[in-house]
This record gives structure tokens, C-alpha cells and sequence, in this order.
């Protein structure tokens, strides 16, 4: 999991304007690193600075802290002449100490709202959104197995989401795994439809619309001579 944090260490970070009648321009950064061990033996200028250690320097482990912490900064906006004066401000604190910092907890919620301020809390306790920093092709392959009412809840949950239940790789999976045989016809209407709306067509909308597209391919015009006996069967299509 560690792969998917970010290498500089941000974990979230968002900038705004404080609500009014400020116009105070401020940011909220979260920075979040775990923790590294090195072997000294991996490391050649150490190796030089300990020489008597030899061989044993495969036993001595070094053990990489990083200050995981909240940064909140302000940039104050005024049209006084004494603006020059007002430098921007920076508190930063560790991101143990947000949960009992009730000021800053307050600014976040007043500024960002209350959905940023309880994801900001969910980060400082080490729930991280690992789903939504996965690469795309995983985020896929992981949704393919959900239900279909999994798939509907996780598409409302955020943007990100929404994009990866939408998407037509996805539902290209879902199809296959839900349908016994694709044939080279469905899946040539299915680039033409998209996958999402033909694994929704019920089997007799999509007998007359496989029927349909086989013909558009076929034909020399392009268009349809006849009338398949289900459309004739039921008016409705």
C-alpha cells in the first residue's frame, strides 16, 4: 500500500477563500509518509563512515521517521494601506493532535465544509481512500466482481467512482461474466451502443438489435430492407 501514497508525501491538500465577509485565502494540507528501514550494508557511504563493522553491518537496520503532520496557512486579503505588514501565517501541528484541536477543526469545517472536515479526520486516523489511488485498469477489475447494487452504491460515493462504474471496460467485464457466449456480431454492437446499455437491453430488444446492426454491416445502402418478426410481433419495438 505504500506504493500508492504520494512520493512527496501530500496526502490531500486543498485551497479556497475563507466564507465571507473574509476574503482571507487559505490551504489545508495533510502530509502522510510511512515509515522506511534501510540496511546499512545497502547504503556504501555508510558502510565507509563504520568501517570496523564489516561484514555485520547486515544486522544493523537505520529507521526513517517522517513527521506526518497538518499544515493550515492563510494568506490575509485586504485593501488597507498596511497590507504590506501582514504576512502570510502558518500553523503546522502533528496530525495526532488534529482529533483534540478544536479551533483548527473548526476553521477547517468553516471554510471547506463538513464532508472535508470528516474526511481530514478519517486521514489523521489512518483511514485512507486507497481505492480511489489505485490505477484504473485495478479500480476496474476489483468492480467487476460487486453486485450490481454494489456497483449503483459505489458509483454515489465520489467523482472518482462514478467515473469507474461508468466506464465501459467495466461493464464490457460485467457483461462477459453475466452473458455465456459473446459472439464477434454483440460485440461489434457493442461498440457501437456501448456495453453499459446493451447489458441493460432485455434478450429480445437486443435479438432485433443484433438483427439490425448485422444488416447496417451487410447491406450496400447501409439501411434496412425488412422487418425482423419480433417488431412485427410487437409493436412496442
Amino acid at each position: 500500500m505504500a506504493s500508492l501514497l504520494p512520493s512527496n508525501g501530500v496526502l490531500f491538500d486543498i485551497q479556497g477563500q475563507a466564507p465571507s465577509p473574509s476574503k482571507d485565502f487559505v490551504q489545508f494540507i495533510i502530509t502522510l509518509k510511512e515509515t522506511q528501514s534501510v540496511y546499512l550494508d545497502q547504503l556504501t557511504s555508510a558502510v565507509w563512515r563504520i568501517p570496523y563493522l564489516g561484514w555485520t553491518t547486515k544486522s544493523l537496520r537505520i529507521t526513517m521517521l517522517h513527521n506526518d503532520q497538518t499544515i493550515w496557512r492563510s494568506w490575509r486579503i485586504t485593501l488597507r494601506n498596511d497590507y504590506k505588514r501582514l504576512l502570510p501565517s502558518e500553523q503546522k501541528e502533528p496530525v495526532e493532535d488534529f482529533a483534540h484541536d478544536e479551533r483548527l477543526q473548526f476553521d477547517v469545517g468553516k471554510t471547506f465544509g463538513d464532508n472535508i472536515l470528516e474526511y481530514a479526520r478519517r486521514l489523521c486516523k489512518g483511514q485512507i481512500d486507497y481505492l480511489v489511488r489505485m490505477p484504473k485498469p485495478l479500480q476496474i477489475y476489483i468492480a467487476s466482481f460487486l453486485d450490481l447494487e454494489d456497483v449503483a452504491m459505489l458509483s454515489q460515493t465520489c467523482k472518482a467512482m462514478y467515473e469507474i462504474c461508468s466506464a465501459e471496460a467495466l461493464w464490457e467485464q460485467i457483461f462477459h461474466h453475466h452473458c455465456d457466449t459473446v459472439t464477434d456480431e454483440m460485440t461489434s454492437l457493442a461498440l457501437d451502443m456501448g456495453w453499459k446499455q446493451m447489458f441493460f437491453t432485455n434478450k429480445l430488444q437486443l435479438q432485433v438489435k443484433l438483427r439490425r446492426h448485422q444488416q447496417k454491416r451487410t447491406s450496400p445502402d447501409g439501411g434496412s430492407t425488412f422487418i425482423t418478426e419480433e417488431v412485427a410481433s410487437n409493436p412496442e419495438l
